[in-house]
């Protein structure tokens, strides 16, 4: 019963994230100052935290993350944490694609969609070492 208590509400924070990138990038076509703060936030990452050195390092991490949760899933199976390992897998690819689409990088909230998708994969990480 936790468990699924637990498992909604982490899909509930999911859905927020991903609402509030959706949010955002509609109020930067019709908000100046909106538009202003993410067009510089996303200069200011892509600068800092986000280069091309750094990207390749949260790659490695993502795959180092896959590794050992495939070796923590070997041991103990169930249908929660197959989900939660699809779920895993699929924001994984998306995270890759997202730091190499040239679509994605030209929107706004740019670097808000990686802090998203990083931090959605950290909560089906959580998931996944939390579930039975």
């Amino acid at each position: 019963m936790k468990n699924k208590i637990f498992n909604i509400i982490l899909y509930g924070i999911e859905l927020i994230l991903f609402i509030a990138l959706f949010v955002l990038e509609y109020l930067s076509g019709y908000k100046a100052g909106v538009m202003k703060h993410l067009y510089f936030k996303k200069m200011e990452y892509l600068a800092k935290v986000y280069t091309q050195d750094a990207m390749m390092m949260h790659s490695m991490i993502l795959l180092i993350l896959l590794i050992v949760l495939l070796i923590i899933c070997k041991k103990r199976v169930s249908s929660n944490r197959k989900i939660s390992m699809i779920m895993f897998s699929v924001y994984g690819i998306v995270l890759i694609l997202a730091f190499h689409i040239p679509y994605i990088k030209e929107l706004n909230i740019y670097a808000y969609t990686l802090m998203v998708l990083e931090s959605v994969i950290a909560i089906e990480t959580i998931r996944i070492i939390i579930n039975k």
